[in-house]
């Protein structure tokens, strides 16, 4: 499987639709950010910590258009580092989030597209992309293409179907590329202004270079709006899984939440099951529930959070990892023009196979001036710490410190 084009699936949204001379609305903003780090421990190992400066150039560009036929929009960095210590040679990446919407048919026939290049954590269970720049990390590209159709002119209800194909490439050898072709129909209805209901199937076959897959998935639910931006919904069904050399699995699926606005606060609460992109499994289930806390700040905003989810490796229908997870972030504005961020995550991982776990405590906190004319100053600590009684690699701690200019022509 090869990885695809950037931008490619969206410029073919631009070809089947002409661009109106008129009435369309066009912005391209070039932009540039130079940054400096320290960290004293740039392998984030146990023993034998070694220290490096890094430096990074990311040139960069937004690009929206909108007109009565296509809507894109494109955020672009190419992501330039240099090792001072020569830890590692020079490395590069890029940052890449292209959509596109064609109204083929209007009000009927459509075209989504959409084409994000970005560097993962390899490991689905535990995000590192925020504590490292690359260790169990991959490039990653997914490219998707979906011909639908809507059909809203029959009062109270909506129909959509079509087809969607994602192709998934990742850098490193040991990501697993994926090619998803899935068929869709969802179903709503309208009851009253506050409460809706809806249906929702779908067909996937899924080709990897490991194993080939299967999946229906079929739910039935609704949403209630109770109050003013206050509302609560549920789904529920079930996903019939077939290894095409394998077994087949049926479990059921859901999703569901809660989100009530109080004067001062809102509250959101969710849980469902979902199938995450793992680069190392053909297939995972995630069920989650989480609980977020957000609160509005004269000059600033504070949120909660706390979550659970719990990793399912399809092919064997065994649990593997359990994650639990807790933390804030605040924003506040201390002047005008400087804001200062502070977060702090709490999570512990609970391996089945190895019958072990390890805790992270992270650190995050920044400031950030503009100076004007587009420019802006920042600097950023963070902090990670990591311990396991029986994982001894996973017994390290790091200090990174980041200085960065940036500058929006």
């Amino acid at each position: 499987m090869k990885q695809a084009a950037p931008l490619l699936i969206c410029c073919a949204c631009a070809a089947l639709v002409p661009f109106p001379a008129h009435a369309a609305d066009f912005r391209v903003t070039p932009n540039i950010t130079v940054s400096e780090e320290f960290t004293d421990n740039v392998f984030e190992t146990a023993e034998g910590k070694r220290y490096d400066f890094i430096t990074r150039l990311l040139p960069g560009l937004s690009l929206d258009y909108k007109a009565s036929v296509l809507d894109l929009s494109v955020a672009y960095n190419y992501d330039y580092r240099y090792y001072a210590r020569n830890s590692r040679s020079d490395d590069t990446t890029h940052n890449l989030d292209a959509r596109g919407l064609a109204r083929i048919v209007d009000e009927f026939l459509l075209l989504e597209a959409s084409d994000t290049y970005k560097r993962v954590s390899l490991d689905v269970s535990r995000d590192t992309s925020n504590e490292s720049l690359f260790r169990n990390q991959s490039d990653q590209n997914i490219v998707t293409a979906s011909p639908y159709f809507v059909i809203s002119t029959i009062p109270h209800y909506t129909i959509k179907g079509g087809y969607r194909y994602t192709n998934t490439w990742y850098k490193d050898p040991s990501g697993i590329d994926k090619t998803e072709h899935r068929a869709f129909a969802d179903l709503s209805y309208e009851m009253t202004k506050q409460l809706s209901l809806n249906g929702t199937y779908s067909y996937v076959i899924e080709d990897t270079a490991v194993a080939d897959l299967n999946r229906h998935e079929a739910m039935v639910g609704g949403r209630y709006e109770y109050a003013d931006k206050s509302f609560v919904f549920a789904n529920g069904g079930a996903s019939r899984i077939s290894y095409r050399h394998g077994d087949t699995f049926t479990n059921p699926i859901w999703n569901a939440g809660l989100t009530h606005a109080f004067d001062s606060f809102t509250v959101t609460l969710s849980t469902g099951v979902q199938y995450s992109e793992d680069p190392l499994r053909a297939s995972t289930e995630e069920t989650f529930y989480s609980a977020v806390f957000d609160m509005p700040l004269k000059r600033g905003a504070l949120t909660l959070n706390a979550s659970y989810s719990d990793f399912v490796n399809t092919a064997t229908d065994e649990r593997e990892t359990r994650r639990y997870g807790g933390g804030f972030t605040l924003h506040h504005e201390l002047t005008q023009r400087l804001t200062g961020t502070l977060g702090f995550a709490a999570e512990r991982y609970e391996q089945n196979q190895l019958d072990a776990y390890t805790r992270k405590f992270f650190v995050d906190a920044g400031l950030r001036y503009e100076l004007g004319e587009g420019f802006s100053l920042g600097g950023t600590y963070r902090y990670i710490d990591y311990h396991s009684p029986r994982i001894v690699a996973d017994n390290y701690t790091v200090n990174r410190a980041m200085v960065e200019i940036r500058k929006v022509f």
